[in-house]
């Protein structure tokens, strides 16, 4: 299972996908702490890989709460969504989460992803 992220007005949308890519659940989280504390003990709980952006890694804390908690985390240039979004004419929230929760599945984009580092368990976070 995968899951895409993506950062909508005024929440956090996740698609969370099957193995053949067949859509399993979206879900819609508040921008609170509790919110996406949930939504990670909820993929931590499915076993998914998640997949975001470089924008929504370097402004968000879900997916480094994720790679904490143990989850594979893929990042995805933000050139490269930005395209795909534009020839599959994606705007909606829920299918542009479902389009990044795909991209490992595909063997040509799978070599654009990049892991997330775990952060170095010695440090305490700031935030």
């Amino acid at each position: 299972m995968t899951c895409g992220l993506w950062l909508a007005q005024r929440r956090l949308v996740a698609a969370v996908v099957g193995a053949r890519g067949e859509a399993r659940r979206i879900i819609r989280a508040a921008l609170t702490d509790e919110a996406r504390f949930g939504l990670v003990e909820y993929l931590a709980a499915v076993g998914a890989d998640v997949v975001a952006t470089e924008a929504l890694v370097r402004i968000e804390l879900t997916p480094s709460q994720a790679t904490r908690r143990g989850l594979v985390v893929w990042t995805v240039s933000d050139g490269l969504v930005a395209a795909l979004l534009g020839a599959s004419a994606i705007r909606d929230a829920g299918r542009a989460a479902a389009l990044l929760a795909r991209l490992p599945s595909f063997p040509l984009l799978r070599s654009s992803l990049r892991r997330l580092a775990a952060p170095d368990g010695r440090q305490l976070p700031l935030l």
